[in-house]
Order: C-alpha cells, then structure tokens, then sequence
C-alpha cells in the first residue's frame, strides 16, 4: 500500500524553492505579513533579566516606595484584561482570513495580501465562527464538570481532592485532542475545501467527511507524521527565535537605557506616567518586531508544512486538489 504522507514528505520541497527562490524580498515580506496570522510560532519571547516593575520595593526619587491605590490597580488589570481579549479576537479573526490568503498564495505563486484577504473576506469570517464554535464546544463539557466537581474539591479532603484531579485531568486532556485533532484537520484539509468549492465551513466538512472515513488510514499516517514535523519545526525556530530575541533587543534596551538615563534613573523612569509609557511603547514595538523577525523565519516552513497536507489531499481526492498545476510541475503529468 502507497502512503501518500511519506511520498509527499520529499515533493512538497520543490514548490517551496519555487515559491521562494530566486530570492524576492518583496514576495518574502509578504508572506511573512500573512504567516505572521497564522497558527505555529512556537517561540515565546524571552523576558529580560533584571528589569524592575513599579510596586513593592521599587523606589521613588525621594527614597519611599512607589505605591499605587487599589482601585487604580483592579482598574488596569481590568483593562488589560480586557485590551488583551480584543486584540485575542482581533488576531483570530485576520488569522482566519489570511489562512485563505496564504492558500491562494501558495496556489497562483502571487502574494497580493490584501486582494486576497479582501477576496476571501467572508470565508475568513465563517471560519472565525466555526472555530469560536468548535473551542465553546469543548470548553462546555470542561467547565460543566469543573462546576460538578467544585464542592468535592471545596471538602479540602485529600482523598477527594486527588481522585477529582485524577478524573478531570484526563477530561481535559481528551477534549483538549479532540479540538485540536479536528482543528487541524479543518486548517489543513476543509479550508482547502472552502476555496476549492466556494463553500462555507459545514458544507466543506460535509464534503471532505467521506474521503476522511474512506481513507482514515492514509490521514492517521499524516497525522503522525505531521505531529513529528511540528516538534522538529519547533525545536528550529525555539533555537533560532533565542538568538532573534537577544538581537533584537540589542537596540530597544539602548533605547531604554536612554531613556532611564535622560529620567536620572530607572527607578525614575518608572516613577512617572511619562517614563511608563515610553517602557510600554519600548515592550510593544519589541514584541512586534520579533514576531514578525520570527515569521519571516517561518515563512519557508509553513509554506513547505501547508504544500505536504495539499499534495496528501490531492493524493488521496484528486477531486480535491487545490494545486493540480503545482502537483503537475513536481511530478510530472499523470499516467493516462
């Protein structure tokens, strides 16, 4: 028996180099915009060491410590709680577009971001949904137990404790496979579906299910294999995002140390609403500028990973091939 996910680990490598090369910095920062909005970082940034946060034993100019009412404090968490969710959606909602973007990217080896994500606008929206759908649906079943197991945990009897430990746990872990399996079968195989039919999620659900349950074999070897692609793909850019991280701070803690410099001292720089936002600034356009270092690293890798599930696709469906020409260029015609 052929297993399509082993003989696509080598094709999908040639409409990377062709995607990419020769080399088009115009075409690569494009892609990063849109990789960027794309699920698979897996590098976290590193926090600086030694830096000190207002509260507690941080010192004003005039020696005392610099407290902060309660009530200001609730507030801003509130807020950042709050500024942290939009951003959340906001992130989920363009990732979901620029997923047809990155496909139709991948398909005609044009890069237009924005005709793209406007062309493909609606889609990307009932893809937000099903999503949001999908996460309530596992999250219902977690959260309905928790509060059934709350007042055994509430006894504070070890014995209770641990065996409500013991049986939520598992429940997480399970639910939490079963989202993600079905997550990344939608990412990699019904969107493709979407922009092929035209369809919205459910529809293409519908329409990738019987091959799914006709090949479940070929798709479980995928699935395998991708799981080991993934680890390999985040042990590169964990190293790799470490020595970006540690770059691209260089010039951002110069700035800083600047700016502490100019205030008479970090304690206060951190004194004052002035000096607290030019550190809020100085994190933000950190962070910003790294994830965005950090995808044009990713940009090779995530076009080869989303070109292996299209050719597993087309292989086991040909009716559901979105890159029958890209196909064609690395094989060869079909046999008549």
């Amino acid at each position: 028996m052929v297993w399509y996910a082993v003989e696509a680990l080598d094709d999908a490598v040639d409409p990377v180099r062709t995607l990419l090369f020769p080399l088009d910095v115009s075409r690569w920062l494009k892609l990063a915009v849109i990789v960027l909005f794309l699920g698979g970082g897996g590098v976290t940034p590193p926090t600086a060491g030694g830096q000190s946060t207002v509260g507690g034993g941080e010192m004003a100019p005039d020696g005392g410590a610099v407290e902060l009412p309660s009530e200001t404090v609730i507030a801003a968490v509130v807020g950042l709680l709050v500024v942290i969710l939009a951003f959340v959606l906001l992130f989920t909602v363009l990732g979901s577009v620029m997923e047809f973007a990155f496909l139709e990217s991948l398909r005609t080896r044009e890069v237009h971001v924005r005709r793209y994500a406007s062309d493909n606008l609606g889609k990307g929206l009932r893809l937000f949904g099903f999503r949001i759908a999908l996460y309530l649906v596992g999250l219902v079943p977690i959260v309905g137990l928790a509060l059934l197991l709350f007042p055994g945990l509430a006894t504070g009897s070890p014995t209770i404790v641990l065996g409500t430990v013991a049986l939520f746990v598992p429940v997480i872990a399970l639910f939490g496979f079963v989202v993600a399996l079905v997550d990344g079968a939608t990412t990699n195989f019904v969107v493709p579906v979407m922009l092929l039919r035209d369809e919205g999620p459910v529809a293409a659900w519908r329409t990738f299910w019987p091959t799914l349950v006709a090949d479940w074999k070929q798709f479980a070897v995928y699935a395998v294999i991708r799981v080991v692609l993934a680890i390999a793909a985040g042990i590169v850019l964990s190293i790799v995002g470490g020595f970006l991280a540690v770059a691209v701070l260089v010039p951002f803690a110069v700035v800083g140390a600047a700016a502490a410099l100019a205030a008479g001292s970090l304690s206060a720089l951190f004194s004052t609403t002035a000096g607290l936002a030019v550190f809020a600034v100085l994190v933000l356009a950190y962070v910003v500028v790294l994830f965005f270092v950090l995808s044009v690293v990713r940009v090779p890798i995530q076009a080869y990973l989303r070109y292996y599930a299209l050719l597993v696709l087309g292989d086991v469906d040909a009716d559901l091939d979105l890159i029958p020409e890209v196909r064609e260029e690395t094989r060869g015609p079909e046999p008549v």
